[in-house]
């Protein structure tokens, strides 16, 4: 009687690409899905007058509670300035909120001071995921402009992105 050993084959990472090639825009992409699939109610299946019928509601697997769907918001508005290309609006959108506040409307009020604003929104009120998620697309935008400390959810997202070869 012979035994015969076999070996599994290694499984490797390529270059520490553990999604394989994913590129910003793609993980931009993916995280808007996220955000989408989880804060949106699906559309009920009404068939037939008054909703009679044998129409089947879609219902969401996993829906984003508040926290997720904000730090969900600051990693893709963080991933949407890395991709550039058609995920400039996110940018556009934190530019657009940031100036009501730095246009001198409110005295001398630099992205230091937004950025406040915004912390203090996303730490003090419970949102609803969709405003969340928002919210955090917005302050990923002005946070990375405004620098300081509030570069730093930027530079940790960047870096693990990094480290694990998303991008």
């Amino acid at each position: 009687m012979h035994s015969i050993l076999a070996a599994a084959p290694a499984i490797s990472v390529e270059g520490g690409r553990i999604l394989g090639s994913v590129g910003a825009g793609g993980i931009a992409t993916a995280l808007t899905v996220v955000l989408i699939a989880g804060i949106r109610e699906p559309k009920s299946g009404k068939a037939g007058p008054g909703g009679a019928g044998g129409g089947k509601k879609g219902r969401i697997r996993k829906k984003l509670t508040s926290d997720q769907a904000q730090w969900t918001g600051i990693t893709a508005g963080t991933l949407y300035m890395t991709a550039g290309s058609i995920w400039t609006v996110g940018k556009n959108l934190s530019d657009a909120f940031a100036s009501v506040f730095t246009n001198g409307g409110f005295g001398a009020a630099g992205l230091g001071a937004v950025s406040l604003i915004l912390g203090s929104v996303l730490y003090f009120r419970e949102l609803t995921p969709g405003k969340a998620a928002v919210t955090g697309i917005v302050a990923a935008g002005v946070w990375a402009q405004a620098g300081g400390i509030w570069g730093l959810p930027q530079a940790l997202i960047l870096t693990g992105a990094h480290a694990i070869g998303m991008i």
